[in-house]
């Protein structure tokens, strides 16, 4: 009777034994579980703080800055012009849109061995024209020292045949070690005073990689 108590005991002892060591490894489980969420939550917290202070800093930038696809080269320019990026399939590194019909257009070409860039950009001028039937105030090919980068520049009007609105359009063209890049800026005529300091603001924004 005796032998049978204490085995009842004995095993008794042996399922609270068990029991509490399956209670223990819930309870680490547990703790393990919690932690994970705490820390998942903090992770997350984290980004969405991350998150707002870029946000922040974005918002609290005047200016956008627009990369070509290859970040070859870029542009810093006011956010109050209200330019958007576009990718195309022409040549352009850069090609920048406004609803107000200000486009902005930059280009790369290849040093031309044995011509003086005034020799190109007159030659770009003459061909330029050819494709307006419709233009008028052809300016002089004037000389630009801008980023330490020799350039020229020209400007005439035109006449948007699509809508029937004359336009501003200015080109310029700057040498450098990489090649030439040429920028093609136009708005509406109406705008002139609007965009006095747009072809400044482009031009010495530029960057080279």
């Amino acid at each position: 009777m005796n032998e049978l108590f204490e085995y009842h005991k004995e095993l008794n002892i042996k399922k609270i034994i068990i029991a509490i060591i399956i209670i223990l490894f819930c309870i680490v489980i547990l703790f393990e579980i919690i932690g994970n969420i705490i820390n998942k939550d903090s992770d997350t917290n984290t980004d969405k703080v991350t998150q707002i202070r870029d946000k922040n800093i974005e918002a609290q930038n005047p200016n956008s800055t627009f990369y070509s696809e290859n970040r070859s080269i870029s542009l810093e320019l006011s956010k109050q012009y209200g330019l958007s990026q576009y990718y195309t399939t022409n040549d352009y590194l850069i090609e920048l849109r406004s609803e107000n019909n200000l486009n902005i257009f930059v280009s790369h070409r290849n040093i031309i061995e044995n011509r003086s860039l005034t020799e190109v950009v007159s030659a770009d001028l003459h061909a330029y024209i050819e494709n307006y039937t419709n233009y008028s105030n052809l300016s002089q090919i004037a000389e630009l020292n801008t980023n330490n980068y020799k350039g020229y520049t020209y400007s005439f009007h035109y006449l948007d045949s699509s809508n029937n609105v004359p336009y501003y359009l200015q080109i310029v063209w700057l040498e450098t070690e990489k090649g030439y890049y040429i920028f093609d800026i136009e708005f509406p005529l109406e705008s002139l005073n609007d965009y006095a300091n747009i072809i400044n603001d482009t031009i010495y924004s530029f960057v080279i990689y």
